[in-house]
Formats: C-alpha cells, sequence, structure tokens
C-alpha cells in the first residue's frame, strides 16, 4: 500500500470516527480489518506522520543489488 493509499485510509477512518461509527462498521466500510482500525483510530497526525517516515526508511535485502537486477 502506497503513502498516498494510507493517508486516504487514515483520513477516511478519522471521518468516520467523527461521526460516531462503531470499530467493525469503519472496518467494513474502509475495507481494513479491526485490527487496523484500532491501530489508526487514536493515532494524532503527528503520529501518522511519524509512522510513514518510518516506513519509508526500511531497507529491502535486494536494494544492494537493484542497480545489477535492473541493468
Amino acid at each position: 500500500m502506497k503513502q498516498i493509499e494510507r493517508l486516504q485510509m487514515y483520513l477516511k477512518i478519522q471521518e468516520l470516527k467523527r461521526l460516531n461509527l462503531k470499530i467493525s462498521q469503519i472496518a467494513r466500510h474502509v475495507g481494513v480489518s479491526r485490527n487496523t482500525v484500532y491501530k489508526y483510530i487514536d493515532m494524532t497526525p503527528e503520529e501518522f506522520q511519524q509512522s510513514l517516515e518510518r516506513r519509508g526508511t526500511r531497507k529491502k535485502k535486494l536494494d544492494d543489488y537493484q542497480d545489477k537486477i535492473l541493468g
């Protein structure tokens, strides 16, 4: 899932939270598990931004070989 999609999901969860929907209703509407909703529902925008930054900095095993593979 790309960062834009995660941001849209986070914003949708926050919007549905303001409408006082239950966790399971939000999960069904957004199309994610209840655990994911629990993770994002009480997260502040700053915490969400930090989680995106942490997610983007992960190193993959094949990153060192990317040039060889693409070449």
